[in-house]
């Protein structure tokens, strides 16, 4: 603070006497500008005056020139002599006083031709008098040449007489500036001067004032010195207490190896005394045998570091010849005195958590083989059912067909003898096992979509629904249905058979639950996003990296991919049927769910069971928008197909 307060009043005292100097070195310069401007101006007027005095000369010659032409006699002719030896020193005089005027010079040369003609005309007129008489040179004259020159004379001196007139007046104000300007200049310097030393003053009374306070001050932190020398002690012994005494293992070494304190936990886990370990290389020797070199470079390498790490996991073997794994977290502590590098390592025992972490990866590995064994019975058990479901469907086809042909036979044979009561019973037998028979179909369907490989593909919608339309064309054409689509309609990932048989179902659903007009159906596809959210699980991103050295441990999870959207088509068949209660928009799609008597709607109640499976099956939903009385909207999501650049180079 002091050398900085030094600093300014030199500062202060250098700036005054530059300005000092400054104002000196203007104020010179600003009277040269003066002095000069004030010589212009004294030229200016001498070049006036010489413009004066030389018409007034050929003036002069003028009126000598008159005055023997009246008289005839030569005394007259005394002023025209002496103006004509005058005003060629006068014309050279002009040439010397604007030899800094090219303007000037050029009218001067310009003038010194007129005077040359002037005087040329009246020494012509003087002849003539001389030679004839007084009425020849009044002839003379009268022709106005004379006159004429002389007017000319006059203009030409007056162009150069406003030229300099504006040249003084320019000069003037210059000489007026440099004036004010000096004036100025000297005002502002002794002001500025002025508050310069104002400021020293200012600045010396505060140095003394400063150095007063700096005094008392210094008193004052010699004071507080000795009181945080005494802070500073306790807080050391508190710092070394809680090392010693802290729960876990702590251990503070340097650069060059040196163990500068272990705490009372690392002896105890250990079982190695300070005295035991001085220095890294004695403790690692101890701790990792064979190991050593290898633990011993990683933990120099913690000298380099400016932030807390965590090291992971060392096998450490104890005094005692045991066996623990303790988990290192190490951070710098800057540097000690003698610039060595200072480290703070802690040290946590997992040997317990590692074999809990081991028996329970015992335990998961048997719970993996009994989850092996039990999906092995399932997979045995689906099979019998398979063949049962197949055994059965077969069984009950050849008694239901002998009754179906049996039936059939007693209608076209015996009719004439049956009544109408016997017929009719003919014709429910009939009917029956045609609806036993539908009812094993749709059960064997929605067995294959329960146990089928279904190989997803991109599809063309269009042509899917176009398919499914041509299915139920017949069923459409008796009940007057019409199907409606609206184009175009986008490629989706699904499995062809299935998604026809889907749309089909769908479809005929529609087509059959409407009371009182022709089935009106309409077909449409919009595009939506979902977002998907990132899996973890060992195939999809989610792993557990682990990298060893030696026995030391790194691990590290792979954490999953953020939520990302993904775009779903979504296909609506609407209908105007008689529509579906809110309570049983679910119930629907279950096996053998039916709303309505099969004598009011014919159908085995398994057909929107076998859609939910199937769309299931492809990887999508299926849902109903629908209020009692004004018809329903089925839809199914699927995936969207998007076209990459690797479809357009395989030519798709």
């Amino acid at each position: 603070m002091k050398q900085s307060l030094t600093r300014q009043i030199t500062a202060g005292i250098g700036m005054a006497v530059g300005l000092l100097i400054f104002n000196a070195a203007t104020s010179y310069r600003n009277t040269l500008n003066l002095v000069e401007n004030e010589r212009w101006v004294s030229h200016t007027h001498q070049v006036l005056t010489e413009l004066e005095a030389t018409l007034s000369t050929l003036k002069d010659a003028e009126t000598g020139q008159r005055g023997y032409l009246l008289t005839g006699e030569e005394r007259y002719l005394e002023p025209y002599h002496s103006a004509i030896a005058r005003i060629n020193q006068q014309v050279v005089g002009l040439q010397q006083l604007t030899a800094d005027n090219k303007r000037q010079q050029q009218r001067l040369r310009d003038l010194k031709i007129a005077i040359g003609s002037k005087l040329a005309d009246l020494e012509r007129t003087l002849n003539v008098r001389r030679k004839q008489n007084l009425a020849a040179a009044v002839r003379q004259i009268k022709t106005g040449r004379g006159k004429q020159l002389m007017e000319d004379i006059r203009q030409q001196i007056a162009a150069m007489t406003a030229e300099e007139t504006e040249l003084l007046q320019q000069r003037a104000r210059e000489s007026k500036k440099s004036a004010n300007l000096t004036i100025l200049t000297f005002t502002v310097a002794s002001l500025v001067n002025f508050l310069l030393m104002v400021l020293v003053y200012y600045l010396v009374k505060r140095d003394r004032t400063l150095r007063d306070n700096a005094e008392i001050k210094q008193n004052q932190l010699l004071d507080q010195l000795e009181h945080d020398r005494h802070s500073l002690q306790l807080s050391e012994e508190r710092f070394r207490s809680a090392i010693l005494n802290a729960p876990l293992p702590i251990m503070l070494h340097a650069e060059n190896g040196e163990v500068l304190q272990i705490n009372c936990a690392w002896t105890e886990l250990s079982g190695y005394e300070y005295s035991e370990i001085p220095t890294i290389e004695d403790w690692t020797e101890k701790a990792y045998h064979s190991r050593q070199s290898l633990v011993q470079a990683h933990i120099d390498r913690l000298h380099q570091l400016n932030a807390r790490i965590s090291e992971g996991e060392y096998m450490i073997s104890t005094a005692s010849g045991e066996t623990r794994i303790w988990e290192f977290y190490s951070a710098p502590l800057g540097q000690l005195s003698d610039g060595r590098s200072l480290v703070i390592s802690t040290a946590l025992d997992v040997t317990a958590r590692k074999q809990a972490e081991a028996e329970i990866r015992m335990l998961n590995a048997t719970l993996e083989r009994r989850v092996e064994l039990r999906t092995n019975q399932l997979q045995a058990a689906n099979e019998e059912l398979e063949s049962f479901a197949y055994t059965v469907a077969h069984d009950l086809r050849a008694p239901l067909r002998g009754m179906q042909g049996l039936a059939e036979a007693l209608l076209e044979d015996y009719r004439h003898i049956l009544d109408e009561l016997g017929q009719e019973y003919a014709q429910q037998i009939v009917n029956s096992g045609q609806q036993l028979e539908e009812l094993i179909e749709d059960l064997l369907a929605y067995s294959r979509l329960s146990r089928t490989d279904l190989s997803l593909q991109v599809l063309d919608l269009e042509s899917v629904v176009a398919e499914a339309i041509a299915m139920v064309k017949a069923d459409a054409k008796s009940r007057h249905a019409q199907i409606s689509v609206q184009s175009p309609l986008p490629a989706v990932i699904a499995h062809r058979v299935t998604l026809v048989q889907v749309i089909a179902n769908l479809l005929t659903n529609a087509i059959k639950f409407v009371e009182g007009a022709p089935p009106q159906v309409l077909i449409w596809g919009e595009e939506i996003e979902l977002p998907q959210e990132g899996e973890t699980d060992s195939e999809t991103g989610g792993q557990l990296e682990r990298q060893t050295v030696g026995q030391w441990e790194h691990s590290q999870l792979l954490m999953a991919s953020p939520v990302l959207p993904v775009p779903i088509i979504r296909l609506w068949v609407e209908d105007n049927g008689i529509g579906i209660a809110q309570e049983h928009q679910k119930r629907i799609f279950r096996v053998f769910e039916r709303l309505h008597g099969i004598e009011s709607y014919p159908g085995t109640g398994i057909g929107l069971a076998i859609v939910k499976k199937g769309v299931d099956r492809m990887g999508g939903q299926v849902g109903v928008e629908s209020q009692v009385g004004q018809g329903s909207r089925f839809w199914i999501q699927l995936r969207k197909h998007e076209p990459n650049a690797d479809d357009f180079a395989g030519g798709r």
